[in-house]
């Protein structure tokens, strides 16, 4: 599970990369640098999934405040985005990267309760490790689903449903599965 680390803090700045490459650079700068700041802390304290809700949040605050009612009520924007499907659609990285999260503090507090009951190391090992490769897959599976149902919903020309809404509706269907997944893995 080591390669691990190093996802867990790129995954969350990718929607500021997108957001630098939208010429937004001083800010994304920023946002990233305290990312990677509150990343490396996390890893170092084995508790990497900071990093990612503060990126998830931070993205979610930029988007609020750029799109939808909120702008069209208040005639300001926080950023002007040119292309918030773009945007909104690097909000999986943080979301894949929440779930890498705590994907791998359960199998650290799985491993070392085993470890310390007596079990052998190779198998404890194999066996979670085939755990989390399940897991990943089903947790996959889901974020391309709702990643096709968040593009169908951009592509087609619905005039109920604008960008964030079908973010919203992405997060929330991802954040659902992934729960529920993670919740069967515990009990």
């Amino acid at each position: 599970m080591r390669f691990i680390q190093p996802v867990l803090i790129v995954l969350p700045i990718v929607p500021f990369l997108i957001l630098v490459m939208l010429g937004y650079q001083s800010l994304g700068f920023l946002i990233i640098t305290v990312l990677i700041v509150v990343g490396l802390v996390g890893v170092a304290v084995n508790s990497p999934h900071y990093e990612s809700w503060l990126s998830l949040i931070t993205s979610l605050i930029i988007s609020v405040a750029s799109q939808g009612y909120l702008p069209y009520v208040m005639h300001i924007t926080l950023i002007a985005l040119q292309n918030p499907g773009l945007f909104n659609a690097s909000v999986l990285a943080s979301e894949y990267s929440l779930t890498l999260s705590y994907l791998y503090r359960s199998y650290n507090k799985y491993a070392r309760e085993f470890r310390t009951k007596g079990f052998d190391n190779v198998e404890i090992d194999r066996e979670l490790n085939m755990m989390i490769k399940h897991t990943l897959a089903i947790l996959t599976t889901a974020l391309l689903i709702t990643a096709v149902l968040y593009y169908l919903i951009i592509e087609a020309s619905i005039p109920i449903i604008d960008p964030f809404t079908a973010l919203v509706i992405f997060t929330v269907a991802y954040l659902i599965i992934s729960r529920y997944v993670i919740a069967r893995i515990r009990s």
